[in-house]
């Protein structure tokens, strides 16, 4: 070669990172960490979002005036907007992970239980934002009417109150089974049921506050 030796070639699909002048401390980060990083992120999102929307719901059944609770309500709902996103980009950086791993993985038992549980969460999310929807109606009909109002004491449906549990326990379960890769699609599946019935039952073991149900006046 004239002027030299050639520099050496950046490695394909990789994304040069330089700490500084020295090429000796040059780092390398490839598209599949950080499809790694998306997918581990939308668990913190979805950790942090569950956060928000439980405590939005305990403000939301303690509001004194019916304005304050539409508000809460309000933030419950734009909380609750972001589950549905963390669950697209947690398939989409999954799936880019199996496929960079060129094996023949999407029948693993972990794999499947996860799609399963994810399908669950999304058909859940669909439910629950259906209820919040309609349950926004009732408490906007009431605030036009005085949103200084008392607050009525309000008590959601035993489904809807149960189903935040559940899907709590169903994301842990995808995340044991993700970790743990059981052998069988049926242990898999086993942890995902367990994961629901724990949900439920820890719901069902909290004392329950003598509530009325919210009607539109």
């Amino acid at each position: 070669m004239q002027g030299g030796a050639s520099k050496p070639r950046r490695p394909a699909g990789r994304i040069l990172w330089r700490g500084s002048a020295n090429p000796s401390t040059a780092r390398t980060m490839d598209t599949y960490h950080i499809a790694l990083f998306v997918h581990l992120l939308t668990l913190i999102v979805a950790a942090s979002v569950t956060a928000v929307t439980k405590l939005a719901a305990a403000r939301r059944l303690r509001a004194r005036t019916i304005g304050e609770a539409l508000e809460w309500h309000d933030l419950l709902m734009s909380a609750a907007r972001l589950f549905p996103v963390c669950l697209v980009f947690f398939i989409a950086s999954g799936a880019y992970m199996l496929g960079a791993a060129h094996a023949p993985v999407w029948t693993s038992a972990y794999v499947v239980a996860g799609i399963i549980g994810v399908g669950l969460l999304f058909a859940s999310g669909a439910f629950l934002g259906a209820k919040g929807s309609a349950f926004r109606a009732v408490l906007a009909g009431m605030a036009s009417q005085g949103a200084d109002r008392p607050a009525p004491r309000m008590a959601p449906s035993a489904l809807v109150a149960t189903l935040p549990t559940v899907n709590t326990g169903i994301a842990i379960a995808v995340v044991f089974d993700m970790v743990t890769k059981p052998a069988s699609i049926a242990t898999a599946l086993g942890v995902i049921a367990l994961g629901i019935a724990l949900g439920a039952v820890g719901l069902l073991r909290r004392p329950a506050p003598a509530m009325e149900q919210a009607r539109a006046a």
